[in-house]
């Protein structure tokens, strides 16, 4: 029997032909204009893209499957858009194992390299490919790539473009920078301070601190946005409990936990959770009306399921005792015992005595001459006497050989050069140094959240505060953290993806939420959530007029209840996802969170269910 012969196709030419297939089609439908010869006048064709829900004018038919077919007839773009839609959905459940298949051949690749089969700094293009293609916040990105394609087909290059340009882009922005000011050094020490505070008064274990930072930021959500509490809960869980190593299990449910109790931590008020944004105004929910009908509740199911996976993981939370507590005493030794700054100046002087007693400054001078010797008489035999005259040889060996030798001692032995030769020294840990920050510091710093938080929907006024934080920040710098934008832009990148796709789904979703009664609501809302992003959901319900108070609760709830069971759930969740997704071996698996977060889900579920009251 003959063994079918494996195509290995180049990763160059795919990207080559993909940048190829984006180009035609933008370039062949990019200008298409409708010329309409009245008096000469030329006016560019407008396609009402998505088209309105009222636009179907389907009011007569009584079953959804009609209304669907209907719509697909009407505009067969809308199937396309799912497909799309649903392939980048199943793209994202994925990423785990492209993740760890980029390993595999980034390793096999080292190996090649170890056997002299490949250039010693040269590395494999197939698995950084497979290490994008398995990073979560780029999915939708890609997949929109493929949307943009199929709009320029159908439609015209015009017409996407009118489409991003009608998209509102103000909570991908704000997600830049609330997550880049709630994981600043000073935000995230007034934070750990107060959590501090409250362990102490239970003992100060593992357990303890694992609960506080479970239930805490779920409530302070409330107030500083869920975007902030994501972030400050991630860093916080990443130092004080990731760390620690715990089981693959542990791991996933503290992560499908922390979604679901931040999710629903938005029911607290009417202004921090964009699924309740998109509903409040429109319908007249206020700050009392959210607690009274809401709020209570979602205490009672944060507190439930926080205790019934402490209890069913408990366990696993006292193996981790012996880390905890290693840690604890290596931290205290470390504080009590180890001055950095009097370590560093011992060491600076003793690389000054270690090398005036062996001489190793000399030793590779001398070294170097006889080196720099070999090269110049090697260049003399191979040259002629003229040559090496006219072209003063001496000195373009001598130019090209100390510069090699400066940048080789910068990087191997910095210590010995001299104060003005040595490079700038980053330190890899300067994130992680315990000195106190100023109280005017911290106090500053919360001056920006709290700007940032009051004028969410105003982008010119938040990202005006923005741009006086990094000033700040540069002024600032001895007591700051390393700048790091990269995880905020990509969980922008991603939230932006999702809105690109999720804005297409209106002509299946919104008829699906008219159709079902209240618990059948309620369920379908939950599911649609873990495949949508749930302020998509919610803000669909409002295009349905007359919507009854009863389907309105139903919604709502369903949405913030389900916004723990994907990444894509719920906005805040890739902030999370960005921050501990480094614990996790092949990243973050879709269908454990799904597992992990499901029970979880179902306690606040019935919660909201028993008690409404």
């Amino acid at each position: 029997m003959k063994r079918l012969k494996i195509i290995k196709i180049n990763p160059k030419v795919i990207i080559l032909s993909v940048i190829l297939i984006f180009f035609i089609f933008s370039v062949s439908s990019y200008g298409q204009l409708n010329l309409n010869v009245d008096g000469g006048h030329i006016e560019e064709s407008v396609v009402e893209f998505p088209r309105s829900q009222e636009s179907y004018e389907d009011q007569d038919y009584t079953s959804y499957w009609e209304i669907v077919k209907h719509r697909v007839v009407e505009t067969p773009f809308n199937l396309v858009a799912t497909i799309i839609f649903f392939m980048a959905i199943a793209h994202m459940m994925l990423t785990s194992r492209l993740h760890k298949k980029g390993n595999q051949l980034e390793h096999d690749y080292e190996e090649q390299i170890k056997k002299g089969l490949k250039e010693k700094n040269s590395y494999s293009i197939a698995a950084s490919i497979l290490h994008l293609l398995g990073e979560v916040e780029v999915v939708f990105g890609i997949w929109a790539v493929m949307l943009a394609v199929s709009i320029a087909f159908f439609y015209d290059w015009n017409t996407f473009v009118s489409y991003l340009e009608g998209l509102s882009y103000t909570e991908p922005l704000f997600v830049i920078v609330i997550m880049t000011i709630a994981s600043s050094r000073p935000i995230l020490k007034l934070f750990e301070i107060i959590m501090w505070h409250i362990v102490k008064l239970f003992g100060s274990t593992l357990e303890t601190w694992w609960l506080t930072i479970l239930i805490f930021p779920a409530i302070l959500g409330a107030f500083i946005t869920e975007p902030a509490a994501m972030t400050i809960a991630a860093l916080i869980l990443a130092d004080k409990f990731y760390s620690l190593n715990p089981s693959e299990r542990l791991k996933y449910a503290t992560l499908g936990l922390l979604f679901v109790n931040i999710s629903i931590g938005g029911f607290l008020s009417n202004f921090a959770s964009p699924p309740i944004l998109m509903v409040a105004d429109i319908w007249d929910w206020d700050m009392s009306f959210m607690v009274m009908t809401f709020g209570w509740k979602a205490l009672i199911a944060i507190g439930i399921s926080t205790s019934v996976y402490f209890f069913l993981f408990r366990k696993d939370l006292q193996d981790l005792k012996g880390a905890y507590d290693h840690y604890r005493y290596k931290r205290y030794i470390q504080h009590r015992f180890i001055s950095k700054k009097e370590l560093e100046d011992s060491f600076e002087q003793l690389e000054k005595i270690v090398d005036k007693r062996v001489s190793f400054t000399n030793e590779l001078d001398a070294y170097s001459l006889i080196l720099r010797e070999n090269i110049k008489e090697l260049a003399a035999q191979k040259l002629t006497p003229e040559e090496c005259k006219l072209y003063d040889i001496d000195h373009a060996i001598d130019e090209k050989f100390d510069g090699i030798k400066l940048e080789e001692m910068k990087r191997t032995i910095p210590g010995l050069l001299a104060q003005e030769e040595q490079p700038v020294y980053v330190d890899p840990k300067w994130d992680q140094r315990e000195d106190r920050v100023p109280v005017w510091i911290i106090a500053t710093h919360v001056f920006f959240l709290v700007w940032t938080v009051v004028n969410a929907h105003k982008p010119v006024m938040f990202l005006a505060g923005f741009l006086f934080f990094l000033g700040f920040y540069q002024v600032t710098v001895y007591y700051q953290n390393r700048l790091d934008l990269k995880p905020a832009l990509l969980v922008a990148f991603f939230l932006s993806g999702i809105m690109i796709h999720g804005t297409l789904q209106g002509w299946w979703i919104a008829p699906l939420l008219v159709s079902l009664p209240e618990v059948g609501l309620n369920l379908t809302s939950i599911i649609l959530t873990a495949f949508n992003d749930n302020a998509a959901i919610t803000y669909l319900s409002t295009l349905v007029t007359n919507f009854p108070d009863d389907l309105k609760y139903a919604v709502v709830s369903g949405a913030l209840t389900g916004g723990g069971l994907t990444v894509i759930a719920n906005s805040p969740n890739p902030i999370g996802q960005s921050i501990l997704k480094h614990f996790f071996k092949a990243g973050i698996s879709g269908g454990s969170l799904l597992k992990y977060a499901l029970l979880p889900t179902i306690i606040t579920a019935l919660i909201f269910a028993i008690l409404k009251g």
